[in-house]
């Protein structure tokens, strides 16, 4: 495990300026226990400013082994507690999909969690791959989903030949990737020319976040970028691909799961929220809010 310092993934510059100084103690500490909706610490590390295209990153950030492990072994019980419960926001998010490539169709899944959507895209007449880094979540959703094809791996282990898919998903995973320019090039011949990309992920440029500042609940230590649509759409046209929307998202939790993410922060608020996340009643009440996502559609450049 060590710490590497990279170039901005969009730009490719090496000048920066620090915006939100980190606020774990001991860079050096297991990163496990910050990843994932499990995860037992909250915080973050360093994160900078480009100088040259605005784009916020995590640098000095966790190398490139030490995540594919993390991943590699997680078990995200808290996330799995809420599958029942995101049947609202899986359901938006395949009527996006619908709204720009109905079915049928063939649909890729990249980062596919524990197969929460791919089930409901399956049901809806989508043929449907599912692809997953984490072995323990790869398990779970085989077993939600029978009629779904699931592999182990990440986006660097796939093959797959050109125009196999016409829709490609990515809910909430390209924050998490070494090199965003490299993934979504590589996936790029796999979706058919008139196939669509779905992305959703923090949108640092959110009223969300600007309100929030340094306490957006968003900057996490496994969040190694923070695009604005401005910096993401500059990410697709290198990779391949043109922005066509951006929107802001919601998200639906419980109360016992929102009360469990603030419990991870130190203070008294912390300690409270830890004691109420224990109540019967909080699993059963759901809110709906924003807290600075954006959900974007993309299409293959015609040049190529």
């Amino acid at each position: 495990m060590s710490l590497i310092t990279v170039p901005c993934g969009a730009c490719g510059g090496r000048q920066f300026q620090l915006k939100y100084p980190g606020t774990i103690h001991n860079p050096d500490d297991e990163p496990a226990p910050y990843y994932s909706s499990s995860r037992t610490r909250a915080g973050h590390l360093d994160i900078v400013r480009c100088l040259d295209c605005g784009l916020l990153m995590t640098n000095p950030r966790d190398d490139d082994e030490t995540i594919r492990g993390v991943y590699g072994a997680l078990r995200d019980e808290a996330h799995e507690d809420e599958d029942d419960g995101r049947a609202p926001t899986v359901r938006a998010l395949l009527s996006l999909v619908e709204a720009h490539r109905p079915a049928p169709g063939r649909l890729l899944d990249v980062g596919c969690a524990t197969g929460v959507f791919v089930a409901m895209a399956a049901e809806s007449g989508w043929t449907v791959t599912g692809v997953e880094t984490s072995t323990w979540a790869l398990g779970r959703a085989s077993q939600r989903c029978r009629q779904a094809t699931f592999i182990q791996g990440s986006v660097e282990d796939l093959q797959f030949r050109e125009a196999s898919f016409d829709v490609v998903t990515m809910w909430n995973v390209l924050e998490h990737v070494a090199s965003p320019t490299e993934i979504l090039a590589r996936l790029r011949p796999w979706l058919a020319p008139e196939g669509r990309l779905f992305l959703s992920l923090p949108n640092a440029g959110s009223t969300t976040a600007r309100l929030m500042g340094r306490r957006w609940v968003l900057l996490l230590r496994e969040h190694l970028w923070y695009f604005e649509p401005a910096t993401l759409s500059r990410v697709l046209r290198q990779s391949g691909f043109e922005m066509i929307s951006t929107r802001p998202s919601a998200v639906t939790f419980s109360i016992r799961h929102a009360l469990a993410r603030a419990a991870q922060h130190r203070g008294i608020a912390g300690q409270l929220a830890s004691r109420m996340s224990g109540l019967p009643l909080m699993s059963r009440l759901r809110i709906r809010f924003r807290i600075g996502e954006m959900q974007v559609v993309a299409r293959r450049s015609p040049a190529e």
